[in-house]
């Protein structure tokens, strides 16, 4: 929702890609960088450094806006690195999600298990609907601006990080906001196969 309508972002974006396009690291470059401080970020929370974990998963979700900015700044963008930024996004996600059992989180309601479970749907499935809908041609929605979503990663990513950073000092408030945020993503998650199918259903 940020990228889509909000103007500053886009110029945020662009001045990044300009700025990032100067070192010799390509796009696709920062994007690998991008899952293999994920993986450090959850090794670090495995073993009880939380907030240098966090500080990994920030800079993992930081070069995550630098891939693209920087792709679109040098005329490199391709399907091929949108499809390998989308495929590590997901894989990073999991990771900070599977890092919540390795942190001090009591869940209201249900088990923190049940709420991980149901994070890891609802944080994939907004994105594979959108990706299914273009594939099956039932939308013809590629920049991802048709099916408007309350929360996109871009929105999702830091409410999943304030988690682990709430986890470290009240356990208890970092239930609700797991709880929170998983709530939002059900949400999403519903809205965004409903504006889907009805958007499938207009004629062409």
């Amino acid at each position: 929702m940020i990228k889509e309508k909000c103007l500053w972002w886009r110029r945020f974006s662009e001045q990044l890609g300009q700025s990032l396009s100067k070192f010799p690291i390509t796009p696709n470059g920062y994007t690998w960088l991008t899952f293999i401080l994920g993986v450090l970020g959850y090794v670090c929370i495995a073993y009880a450094f939380t907030l240098t974990g966090l500080f990994f998963f920030i800079l993992a979700g930081f070069l995550d806006i630098a891939d693209g900015a920087v792709a679109r700044a040098s005329g490199k963008s391709s399907a091929y690195g949108a499809f390998l930024d989308g495929s590590l996004d997901r894989f990073v996600d999991f990771l900070v999600i599977f890092s919540y059992f390795k942190l001090a989180i009591v869940t209201p309601y249900w088990s923190l298990s049940a709420w991980v479970a149901i994070a890891v749907f609802s944080a994939i499935m907004p994105s594979f609907e959108v990706a299914y809908a273009n594939h099956r041609k039932a939308v013809d929605d590629p920049n991802e601006t048709k099916i408007w979503r309350i929360l996109n990663r871009g929105e999702m990513y830091p409410l999943m990080l304030l988690v682990i950073l709430v986890s470290a000092f009240q356990p208890i408030w970092a239930g609700y906001v797991l709880a929170f945020w998983v709530s939002l993503a059900a949400i999403t998650t519903v809205q965004t196969v409903y504006l889907a199918l009805r958007l499938a259903q207009r004629p062409n």
